[in-house]
């Protein structure tokens, strides 16, 4: 018996928990080593004010109960060591039949630091998810939602998340079914796709163009169970580049049918626009000058550095202008 006393003391002696005993008069009766370096050698004097520096019995303080047989858990900061504790309180009795209250304290600090950073992290995500102005998603293998942001929803035109997360990915998503396949294969392929555009149909079944950026999403065993990313709405970009083209349609439109020679160089002197009238007016067809012939072999010479040097000065209409000046040019057949 003298043994097993020995080998409890020397586990208690040694553990890394903080341990004490207090009697019903809350004078703490005993305290390890680990509980003298965390709070200092208060022994024989009242809890309350050694490890909480109060002046009356702790206001969560479970004692009363625990002299009673009861057993407390609890988490507990103690403000003089700026430390969160996992403490359990429960009855110890004496061999004279005397009933203390033991206490074990395990210091859980930093994990309760790593879980409110955990738990930052996930509300910064979540904000993120539920702000960003781009549409983000996780899905199923099968072709199901598990997750969207509203402006997914915004950009599909539904209200309701439980209305999409319960449609048919292939059927009521893609405008041409075909197209999720194509999506599956290029994404199981590589493990990720990036920029992939596709059409998709809103709720009401009007098209939309979107950019798919997105990645595998896999279990424990490397399995594929389904794919997450972001979608961009490609509407505005789409309309922008149908003006651009449309005005680009005019101009060129105009270039072809001025009666005037409308002729263009790009820095080095190639030519990059010769118009009908430039070919009845010169000579040159304009397949065989456009990216192959010199501008500089329309003037006579030394005509084009000429040229070069009024647009240079402001006496000739301003910089980078020469207005209403005679010229001479060089026709095909000299």
């Amino acid at each position: 018996m003298e043994q097993k006393v020995q080998i409890a003391s020397a586990i208690i002696e040694a553990t890394q928990d903080a341990i004490y005993v207090v009697s019903r008069e809350y004078i703490l009766e005993f305290m390890n080593p680990a509980m003298i370096r965390e709070f200092g050698n208060g022994m024989g004097k009242e809890c309350f004010r050694m490890i909480h520096h109060l002046d009356r019995t702790c206001p969560w303080c479970h004692a009363p109960e625990v002299f009673e047989g009861k057993t407390f858990r609890r988490e507990v900061s103690f403000p003089s060591s700026e430390k969160t504790y996992d403490v359990i309180d429960l009855p110890l009795k004496s061999p004279s039949g005397a009933i203390s209250m033991l206490s074990i304290c395990r210091d859980i600090t930093l994990r309760k630091q790593s879980e409110q950073k955990l738990k930052a992290s996930e509300e910064e995500y979540q904000n993120l998810f539920e702000r960003v102005g781009c549409g983000v998603y996780i899905s199923s293998k099968e072709g199901k939602f598990v997750d969207a942001n509203p402006t997914l929803l915004s950009m599909l035109g539904y209200e309701s998340k439980a209305e999409f997360l319960s449609i048919d990915i292939t059927r009521d998503l893609y405008l041409r079914p075909a197209d999720r396949k194509k999506f599956q294969s290029m994404i199981e392929a590589s493990g990720r796709v990036i920029d992939y555009e596709v059409d998709f149909k809103r709720k009401d079944g009007s098209p939309v163009t979107v950019l798919l950026t997105s990645h595998i999403r896999s279990d424990r065993k490397g399995k594929v169970i389904g794919y997450e990313g972001i979608i961009i709405d490609q509407t505005q970009h789409k309309l922008m580049e149908r003006e651009l083209k449309e005005a680009y349609d005019f101009i060129n439109n105009i270039i072809k049918s001025s009666p005037n020679a409308i002729v263009a160089a790009d820095i080095k002197g190639d030519i990059i626009i010769w118009n009908p009238a430039a070919e009845e007016t010169l000579g040159y067809p304009a397949k065989d000058v456009i990216g192959k012939m010199d501008i500089r072999k329309a003037y006579p010479e030394g005509m084009a550095k000429k040229i070069m040097k009024m647009m240079r000065g402001p006496e000739y209409g301003g910089v980078g202008k020469l207005k209403a000046y005679p010229m001479v040019f060089v026709r095909k057949d000299g």
